[in-house]
């Protein structure tokens, strides 16, 4: 569906089990903002979906991996460690799913889904609200929210989440956004520039393939399609960053009201994806609330 505030114009996909762009087991299924559009620019990857023709083959709803836009992710799931083989286990977002084995829990694993969360969606011309209410019967349960407004006047988003505790165990995960930019349909490269508050420290080795300088973070050269450039910076607990592109003269700013607990940097072709992260640690009967905003500007 489209939403507009009449200064950007954003397309969401909406979950469904059966037909939405995304039904995997690793993102949760709401809130993908697949792309904006201000003053003719784009700022996310080209959506492509199954009914899209000869080009759906490079997407599949049932990957793991196959997200776009602000595809958002609950890392560590609720159950999974003390689940036997073939129980359940909960991913926020997602559902229950089905413990495989007795390996550790693999976020690119393809768990199977039993039993999909179901959504309620509520919206308006600027606005989308998803929810959704999951309890088990090994102690989590929870009642999330996601709210996508367009702030009035402005080429700015604000996604709000409130995640309470409903059931009797702790919840303690970590959740981020993906953020698989990619403005204009230029290929993530060169073109780049990320840009932090503070001095940025590389955490993992990027070798010869990225240089830190400051607080800025450049490719040295382009990804090809078999060797993303991945690995996690140490940027402090500061939530802000920005990405732009001199080819195409764009930037997004992006900021949360959560400290960071960590920020990786994943980069292939098709899009340019940090990745901040904050931890999540709620009491049953208790809420955390998150916000991250968009600002979307034409250098």
């Amino acid at each position: 569906m489209q939403l507009s505030n009449g200064i950007i114009d954003v397309q969401v996909f909406l979950p469904d089990k059966d037909t939405s762009y995304y039904r995997s087991a690793r993102f949760d299924w709401s809130g993908f903002l697949a792309q904006v559009t201000y003053r003719g620019h784009t700022f996310f990857q080209n959506p492509i979906k199954p009914d899209d023709g000869p080009s759906s083959v490079l997407h599949d709803p049932l990957n793991t991996g196959s997200g776009t836009g602000i595809a958002e992710e609950f890392r560590d799931p609720l159950g999974y460690d003390t689940a036997a083989n073939n129980e359940l286990f909960l991913k926020i977002g997602v559902g229950l799913l089905e413990k495989s084995g007795p390996k550790a829990y693999f976020f690119a694993e393809p768990y199977k889904i039993l039993k999909p969360g179901q959504w309620s969606v509520t919206c308006g011309k600027d606005w989308i609200l998803f929810e959704q209410t999951i309890s088990t019967g090994f102690g989590y349960g929870y009642q999330y929210s996601k709210k996508i407004s367009l702030v009035p006047g402005k080429p700015e988003i604000s996604v709000l989440h409130i995640l309470k505790n409903t059931g009797t165990k702790m919840i303690k995960s970590n959740t981020y956004c993906h953020n698989y930019f990619c403005f204009d349909n230029d290929f993530a490269g060169t073109n780049y520039a990320l840009r932090f508050e503070n001095e940025i420290k590389a955490i993992d080795n990027f070798k010869d393939k990225a240089i830190i300088s400051g607080n800025s973070f450049r490719l040295l050269k382009n990804p090809s399609g078999s060797d993303p450039v991945s690995g996690a910076v140490n940027v402090g607990t500061k939530n802000e960053f920005n990405l732009s592109n001199s080819k195409s003269r764009t930037t997004v700013f992006v900021k949360g009201d959560n400290p960071l607990s960590s920020f990786y940097i994943y980069i292939w072709r098709p899009g340019f994806c940090p990745e901040p992260m904050i931890d999540l640690n709620i009491k049953p009967g208790e809420k955390q609330e998150w916000t991250n905003q968009y600002r979307f500007r034409i250098n």
